[in-house]
């Protein structure tokens, strides 16, 4: 049910993006837990007294007591949820959008490959792309604090935590990989397929804002992550992160089957 060839393009097509991407999420990785530290907690502290709103917009409102703490508000309010956004656009486009909108589908579609066929690898190559990309920041991150912090890292928690973030980002793709799949025109799938994620997002940043704001917090598939909850350990994050799953299959199988029965008039 899968083109080895057309594998082999998506590997060589979305490599370079995935690099940036990922040495993105490195050096942040690094940087901030290279920053745990008593007296860069305080200037953070004072960060936020300055400047509370911006910091929350930013996902930065939390009070970290341990190492994975740390991580959590300085990374997962904002750069595990921007870097990878900019990815899934530029992957969902170079996968299948690029291909309809330039008009080289149609010569895909005289392969003897079945447009089932080639949809599935396509969203395989997207899905698969983005698992590799948690694996190796979850790598980085593990090998970072135990080299800078031994023993301070509780691992178990911090996968717990990437899990969930990675059922985000696969719920996020869905939504844009359906636009990919529904219109012909790049700039229709830029607006909903890239605008709506991105639109979610700044919502995010605004119900992090809280008070007056808040409500935004329930408009945007952002706040399916519980990020405090897998900190914590808490079994009430599954229910979001298998939600975030649902989301993604549902989608994904929706964008599918699209566009198996739409019209390719390329």
């Amino acid at each position: 049910m899968l083109s080895i060839p057309m594998l082999k393009h998506n590997f060589r097509t979305c490599l370079v993006p995935f690099i940036i991407i990922f040495a993105f999420l490195v050096m942040y990785t690094t940087v901030i837990i290279y920053m745990y530290d008593p007296e860069i907690a305080k200037m953070f502290d004072a960060y936020r007294e300055m400047m509370p709103e911006m910091m929350a917009a930013m996902g930065m409102g939390g009070i970290a007591t341990s190492l994975l703490e740390w991580i959590k508000v300085y990374l997962y309010g904002f750069i595990m949820l921007l870097f990878p956004l900019i990815f899934i656009i530029i992957a969902v486009n170079k996968l299948v959008m690029g291909f309809i909108d330039n008009g080289s589908m149609a010569g895909i579609l005289a392969t003897p490959n079945s447009r089932g066929k080639i949809i599935v690898t396509q969203l395989l190559s997207l899905y698969v792309w983005l698992f590799l990309l948690m694996v190796c920041v979850t790598v980085v991150g593990i090998v970072s604090a135990n080299v800078m912090f031994p023993e301070e890292m509780d691992v178990d928690k911090y996968l717990c935590l990437n899990a969930g973030t990675l059922m985000l980002w696969f719920a996020v793709a869905s939504i844009t990989f359906l636009a990919a799949c529904i219109f012909s025109d790049a700039k229709y799938y830029y607006f909903f397929g890239a605008g709506v994620p991105i639109l979610f997002f700044f919502f995010n940043m605004m119900g992090n804002m809280g008070e007056d704001l808040e409500f935004f917090k329930y408009a945007t598939i952002y706040s399916l992550l519980p990020a405090d909850k897998l900190v914590a350990g808490n079994s009430e994050a599954v229910l979001p992160c298998v939600i975030l799953l649902v989301i993604s299959v549902v989608l994904s199988a929706a964008g599918a089957i699209w566009f198996t029965k739409r019209d390719l008039s390329l």
